[in-house]
């Protein structure tokens, strides 16, 4: 008996996790209540396990082992949902050879297994943003193991899947692939096969990619669309489909969708339309910004978003710029194409956008159930630091603030029928709760100042949650300079920073000297442009070979990194 109590002391000790459950109490909070738009101010909330328990504005005595957050002018809100992601592509340049076909520069074999590497990655950076829910709304039958495996051995968000893509046209690309991620269905037969082959995995919803044109009408696929709702609702499964005309996006509401994954593109909603969303109760997904970023990166322009250069995978960012050293032969035609028409391709956008814009607010007006999705993972819309770049694309649609949080919280989980666990803060619901330093209903851009996140009754170290490695601060540094944003390159070195010209001459010594010098060149090049051809990893030193445009001119130089602290500390120039 003695043996036994000792060998269960031991396993406690040795899994602490399984030792006497930790309680959390905030504070003192203003608790912003995304269903009623009202701030419920100083406000203390008691979480046990990974549940709220208690929310009152009285203090509560705290008991042995707990947590205590002091909230004191502090806001909380749920943990922000992203209703649209795909973990098969990574956002880079050669995640999509359906859209551009690069797989003579990096062979699309090793795009995917770079798409399954970094998925704890962006789990994590997920997580930093205040993003505790993700939807992956279609992929390969890998997206199971992401759920099922990856997700329960790393720190994640909650993971909600779907498999493969329905859809009457699959990309020549993804047609000899071992696990495809979009079928091609012709036949009613066709869906039920791979329906029947998901439902094992407990898919927690079933996509449909509606593709319509001249040679396959919706009206002619619509027979199979409407067989695939009735199947999905049969088992008490939420339907999405990709639906981008106002035709397409008709038949699929008439064929039972539950949300709409798109925006509306090529005209303006009608009052049907929006009438059918309202009776159906049909969630709309408006993915504001996906379209552009494809166009951009083909041209090499990145908006360089802030959130881009800090909190982005620093090696998808970098190949965002990749066509710029491209050579004649390396450049795909449609590329060519793109840059000779480049103002007709912008005036088109914007046109979209218009339309885009017009259609959610019009939505928004009429009280339509709005969700907050990114289509992350599509080139140029990375994953994590995509979603507040989302959120300003829709204030700019002239929707509300408080509209914007609920899109990005309660509306989200209602959509995907999980209000009644997450997406609110309430008793009984999951603690998923982010601690912001600054009220986001004044300003958005208050979403940034996070100050601590809570994952299912855990606290995350939010602040230490993303540990690059040497290599990826090397590159989050290059991608800067490469942006001229003097705040986000000065940021990758350590204040105590030192750079030498081979093999010991001291050229800049401190992080104020390092930046006025820097600064200055920034705003007097608008030409700079670093490219690495070749990179040596050593501990923590990044030995990189970089090709240098310089205004008009180039330069071929040796860069020696030292990383010290998730900081570079030293750099030495053989030139």
């Amino acid at each position: 008996m003695k043996k036994i109590v000792i060998l269960i002391i031991l396993f406690i000790i040795i899994n602490p996790a399984l030792s006497i459950a930790q309680s959390i109490i905030i504070e003192n909070i203003n608790i912003i209540d995304v269903e009623t738009g009202k701030i419920k101010k100083q406000q203390n909330i008691v979480i046990e396990g990974e549940k709220i328990i208690s929310i009152s504005p009285k203090k509560i005595a705290s008991k042995e082992n707990t947590k205590v957050i002091n909230g004191t002018d502090k806001f909380v809100i749920p943990g922000m949902i992203d209703s649209h992601i795909h973990f098969f592509q990574t956002g880079s340049l050669y995640t999509r050879p359906d859209a551009i076909n690069l797989k003579h520069i990096v062979p699309y074999e090793d795009e995917i297994k770079f798409a399954k590497k970094i998925v704890p990655d962006n789990f994590k950076r997920y997580l930093r943003l205040g993003i505790t829910s993700v939807m992956d709304v279609g992929g390969p039958f890998y997206n199971f193991i992401i759920r099922d495996s990856i997700s329960k051995n790393n720190i994640s968000p909650n993971v909600y899947v779907t498999g493969p893509l329905f859809s009457p046209y699959q990309p020549e690309a993804f047609s000899k692939l071992e696990d495809i991620p979009i079928e091609k269905i012709t036949t009613k037969e066709q869906a039920t096969t791979l329906f029947n082959k998901m439902l094992p995995y407990k898919p927690d919803f079933i996509k449909i990619w509606y593709i319509a044109n001249k040679n396959i009408p919706a009206e002619k696929t619509y027979p199979i669309v409407e067989h695939i709702a009735k199947l999905t609702h049969k088992n008490n499964l939420k339907l999405t489909i990709h639906a981008t005309q106002l035709n397409t996006a008709k038949l699929a509401v008439k064929a039972g969708v539950d949300i709409l994954v798109h925006s509306v593109t090529d005209t303006l909603i009608d009052n049907e339309f929006v009438k059918s969303l309202k009776k159906n109760n049909v969630t709309y997904i408006p993915t504001l910004i996906v379209s552009n970023n494809y166009g951009k990166s083909f041209l090499g322009k990145p908006d360089n978003h802030f959130q881009d250069l800090t909190f982005a995978n620093p090696t998808v960012y970098r190949s965002l710029t990749d066509v710029k050293k491209f050579s004649k032969e390396d450049t795909p035609k449609g590329l060519k194409r793109l840059r000779n028409n480049e103002k007709t391709y912008l005036e088109r956008s914007a046109a979209k956008d218009e339309i885009m814009f017009q259609n959610l607010k019009r939505l928004s007006e009429n009280s339509i159930n709005i969700a907050t999705g990114t289509d992350a993972g599509n080139i140029g819309t990375i994953h994590a630091s995509s979603y507040i770049q989302e959120i300003e694309a829709m204030k700019k649609s002239g929707i509300s603030n408080l509209d914007i949080l609920r899109a990005s919280t309660i509306n989200a989980a209602k959509g995907f029928g999980l209000d009644n666990q997450i997406g609110s803060i309430s008793e009984g619901k999951i603690a998923d709760l982010v601690i912001l330093k600054n009220n986001p209903l004044d300003n958005l851009q208050n979403l940034n100042s996070i100050e601590e996140v809570i994952k299912g009754g855990k606290k995350i170290g939010v602040l230490d949650l993303i540990k690059e490695t040497p290599e990826q601060v090397v590159q989050r540094q290059v991608n800067a300079y490469n942006a001229r944003d003097i705040d986000v390159f000065m940021d990758t070195y350590s204040e105590d920073i030192k750079i030498y010209n081979f093999p010991e001459k001291i050229s800049m010594n401190g992080k104020d000297q390092m930046r006025e010098r820097f600064k200055s060149m920034f705003q007097r090049v608008p030409n700079l442009y670093c490219e690495i051809k070749n990179r040596i990893v050593l501990g923590n030193k990044v030995v990189d070979h970089e090709y240098v445009k310089f205004g008009e001119k180039y330069s071929s130089v040796i860069a020696i990194y030292e990383v010290i602290d998730g900081k570079i500390s030293k750099v030495t120039f053989l030139r």
